[in-house]
């Protein structure tokens, strides 16, 4: 080889974003995606005729590292704002909670709680810092700061419904992340502002691959990888259909209970132990001739409907684009949930029967199209302690283990894992010139 060269392992965001900053720094990249398309998770598939979002994202106004990549590739000036609507369900009735005088009013907190609850949301603003909520249990965390009626009428039924029922074990980071990310969105009434990339993630994933190749780089989809070559105790190469492919470092960007599998055993004893479990979910898309929900986001508190929440994208994505109302049930689950496995036919019969539960004149001549999309694995979970825990990406030498596990206190967006392209990048950068001698 006469240049340093890197093989990248899976094709989603932190792959080809990984792999797009190692190609301008001059490196010899090629990217193995198993899948014929590329984006994993924020990737989009023709949903009769049109393509759509596999499953529901936004892009904040905040969203700085989605924004500068995006305005690298000369994307900047194709994306789209719009103030979108939060609901709750609760009780057989849906709940606005979108300015300051609905917060005042909103019925199914007490008017002492919303005050709780606003002074809540200030501390988490103004809270700068996580490490000591690494170890305090969100619960516990909860009942201080917001009163046991809140929480049980409140809190405890969006991360029952969100974390399948088990989140006996997780810190209060993840309620302080997501508060303070989600509240620097509302503007001065008090809407969240919220933005769509036009046409998708997908328009960012392709001008990455685009730009990638134009760099010299390589795009190899719907190829998978066998395993990961170890020579002296290091990585020095890939199998790709049997045959060895030499190269001066490889970046796994797959969660560890995926890239484990390509290890042998001389690396696998070096990597560092899991300590996530994780969640995975189901979800029944509609394509509606109208708009049935008020709003982007409806956070679903009756449990007597065990979804985690209904999507209406189209309230930001443009209804044109996607050929009508794109709706998504979802559901979170545990990645050994009967959901994941069921014939999709029952699936969609039960979710439909959820989804009219609450939008009762949902019709059936309302329907253009359904289909089910699940992921086993999606979302990482950081039990009690996590900082303290989280992997080394560079534990094996010549090899990168870089996934959505690193993003942490955060919870797992586009942002945040661009952020974590960004930082695998940078280190194997600073490795290559040292990998390359050990190498020689």
């Amino acid at each position: 080889m006469t240049s340093r060269s890197v093989a990248v392992v899976g094709g989603g965001i932190l792959g080809l974003t990984a792999a797009y900053r190692l190609a301008k720094a001059g490196i010899s990249v090629a990217v193995y995606e198993r899948s014929t398309d590329l984006g994993g998770l924020v990737g989009s598939f023709d949903f009769d005729g049109r393509r759509v979002d596999r499953f529901y994202h936004v892009i904040l106004p905040t969203d700085d590292r989605v924004r500068g990549l995006a305005t690298e590739l000369g994307l900047g000036d194709r994306f789209r704002f719009r103030p979108t609507g939060v609901g709750f369900y609760d009780d057989g009735r849906l709940f606005s909670m979108n300015s300051l005088r609905e917060f005042l009013s909103f019925p199914l907190i007490p008017l002492h709680d919303r005050v709780r609850l606003g002074a809540f949301v200030a501390r988490c603003q103004l809270k700068s810092t996580y490490d000591d909520l690494d170890q305090i249990p969100i619960e516990r965390w909860l009942r201080r700061q917001c009163g046991r009626r809140m929480v049980e009428s409140l809190w405890r039924p969006l991360l029952d419904s969100k974390f399948d029922g088990h989140f006996e074990d997780l810190p209060a980071t993840y309620l302080w992340a997501r508060t303070r990310r989600m509240s620097k969105t509302r503007d001065s009434s008090g809407r969240e502002i919220m933005g769509w990339l036009e046409g998708g993630y997908e328009t960012l994933i392709d001008a990455l691959a685009a730009r990638i190749k134009e760099l010299g780089g390589e795009i190899h989809a719907g190829t998978a990888v066998d395993r990961v070559v170890a020579a002296d105790g290091r990585a020095v190469g890939i199998v790709v259909d049997g045959a060895f492919h030499k190269f001066d470092y490889v970046v796994a960007t797959l969660v560890p209970p995926q890239a484990t599998r390509l290890l042998p055993d001389e690396l696998l004893e070096q990597a560092p132990p899991d300590n996530c479990r994780y969640l995975g979910v189901v979800c029944l898309l509609l394509r509606l001739r109208r708009s049935v929900s008020p709003y982007y986001t409806l956070n679903i508190t009756d449990r007597r409907v065990p979804l985690t929440t209904i999507v209406e994208t189209t309230h930001v994505v443009d209804p044109e684009h996607a050929g009508g109302t794109l709706v998504y049930a979802a559901k979170y689950v545990e990645p050994l949930h009967e959901d994941l496995v069921r014939p999709a036919e029952e699936v969609e019969q039960d979710y439909l029967r959820h989804v009219r539960t609450i939008f009762p004149d949902l019709a059936d001549d309302d329907i253009l199209g359904t289909i089910v999309q699940r992921a086993r694995i999606v979302e990482p979970v950081h039990p009690l302690g996590g900082a303290r825990r989280l992997p080394e990406m560079f534990a094996i030498s010549g090899l990168a283990l870089a996934s959505t596990v690193h993003v942490y206190p955060e919870n797992v967006n586009g942002q945040a894992v661009i952020g974590v392209a960004d930082r695998v990048a940078g280190g194997v950068l600073e490795r290559l010139p040292e990998e390359r001698r050990a190498a020689a």
